[in-house]
């Protein structure tokens, strides 16, 4: 249910506590806290696990004090267009101050699998635990929904490859994000494999995805129908950076209000951090007996960013645009292409193997995919930081993180009469994180965005 309002920021909030599935009430039996709350922010990242929300209140009614810590809180908004239901857990009250008869503090909350997944462990052979079904995407299910016990939607994407290990006492979700450095896309564009998996919790459910598929979806996207929780479907939104004007005001909701750019072009820290090229090896721990390593277990791979490298040209990209690297100046460019950094990656020792029915040739092929790997998920990240906004827009509860939105940027000086696009700028991104913003009237929504590529015309 949609609420009106005087401007495009104006959003209604309630906020209820369950306490054993019930909600708590007063005297009167009124359950809503909304004249507590100052001000309530809620964010959702691809680099995070579950979804977290600060509320700040202003009690003079001794609500603290009915506290037991076994509540769950109850936040919705309603905006002009939509509306949103959290239910999270908290975990710690801060910053507490009391002012006569009147205390301030800020509810800490946080997803709920979050809290049991700190108090949850799994120990055991995977073949045991999960059937000898050692794909990632069942793996992953069953972590989220039997061992966690999560009621939401969970979304993974299945791996190419099968994963036969021993959990000594691993935390649930570092088990999942163990799978996400070994796991390697089932079905991979060309002849290379991709890898480079994420884990995280949006508003939709749970997701388990490369940043391949993520972009792939991205590019997908569509501008009509609706979000689906049920599909994990989402729709694009567009904003402009324009000037709002008055009798206007309908338009208003896809403006952006400000913008930032968090780094932009610092190609120092990257070289100094070997992102733009380097080395990459494996080896097997069971040939340091006597501190060496052979040629035979050790292999490097020099790995390189650029538009030469087989790597780049294997990698989805949004809107399939160039590669950034290429707009630097050749000077900068041969600085990029020189090796800095060494990263390693230790492979199984297979002593545990049976010798008769070990493949030679996979052994083998491990050895020589594990270096390519390490590289290609190295750069699949550094390369999908390669342009990035911090964007501010009217309160929109319909955009989540790991999935797009499209930007539009004009240039800062015209081009005869005509205002021209940003090229670089302006374009799809990926919803790194998001947070929304309530100051006791209005929502604002604040992104973090991501963008590899740079549009050909």
């Amino acid at each position: 249910m949609a609420i009106n309002r005087e401007s495009s920021n104006d959003t209604a909030i309630r906020l209820r506590i369950k306490r054993d599935g019930k909600y708590v009430a007063n005297k009167n039996g009124a359950t809503d806290l909304q004249d507590f709350v100052m001000a309530c922010t809620v964010q959702e990242g691809i680099d995070s696990a579950a979804i977290q929300a600060q509320i700040v209140i202003q009690d003079s009614a001794g609500l603290i004090n009915t506290l037991t810590g076994s509540e769950s809180w109850e936040i919705l908004f309603q905006t002009g267009n939509n509306e949103a239901v959290y239910n999270l857990y908290a975990y710690n009250i801060d910053s507490r101050a009391r002012n006569g008869q009147s205390e301030a503090y800020i509810v800490e909350c946080v997803s709920i699998e979050f809290l049991v997944n700190e108090a949850t462990n799994i120990f055991g052979s995977a073949k045991k635990l999960y059937q000898k079904e050692l794909k990632s995407k069942n793996i992953v299910e069953k972590i989220l929904k039997e061992t966690i016990g999560t009621r939401k939607s969970v979304f993974a994407e299945d791996s190419k490859n099968n994963h036969n290990f021993i959990a000594t006492n691993w935390r649930a979700f570092d088990t999942i994000y163990w799978l996400a450095q070994k796991s390697v896309r089932s079905k991979s564009p060309g002849n290379n494999p991709q890898n480079g998996f994420l884990f995280f919790e949006n508003r939709f459910g749970y997701h388990f995805k490369s940043v391949d598929m993520l972009i792939d979806e991205i590019n997908q996207q569509s501008y009509s129908g609706k979000s689906n929780n049920k599909t994990g479907k989402a729709i694009l939104y567009k904003y402009t950076y324009s000037q709002k004007k008055s009798g206007d005001e309908g338009n208003d909701d896809m403006r952006i209000d400000s913008i930032s750019f968090p780094e932009d072009r610092n190609y120092l820290s990257r070289l100094r951090n070997g992102s733009y090229t380097g080395w990459s090896a494996a080896f097997d721990p069971s040939d340091f007996a006597n501190s060496k390593l052979s040629q035979d277990t050790f292999a490097a791979l020099q790995y390189n960013m650029s538009n030469n490298d087989g790597i780049w040209k294997s990698m989805s990209h949004l809107g399939g645009g160039k590669n950034p690297i290429e707009f630097y100046g050749n000077d900068i460019k041969k600085l990029m292409s020189t090796p800095k950094r060494i990263r390693y990656g230790v492979m199984p020792n297979r002593i545990y193997e049976n010798t008769k029915t070990t493949n030679a040739s996979q052994a083998k092929t491990q050895y020589n995919e594990l270096p390519y790997l390490q590289s290609y998920q190295h750069l699949r990240i550094e390369s999908l930081k390669s342009i990035q906004l911090l964007v501010n827009i009217p309160g929109n509860l319909d955009l989540y993180c790991g999935y797009g939105v499209e930007i539009d940027i004009p240039m800062t000086r015209p081009k005869g009469d005509k205002i021209e696009r940003d090229r670089k700028y302006s374009g799809k991104y990926l919803i790194s994180g998001i947070r929304h913003k309530y100051d006791g009237r209005s929502l604002t929504t604040e992104m973090l965005l991501y963008k590899d590529s740079i549009p050909k015309s």
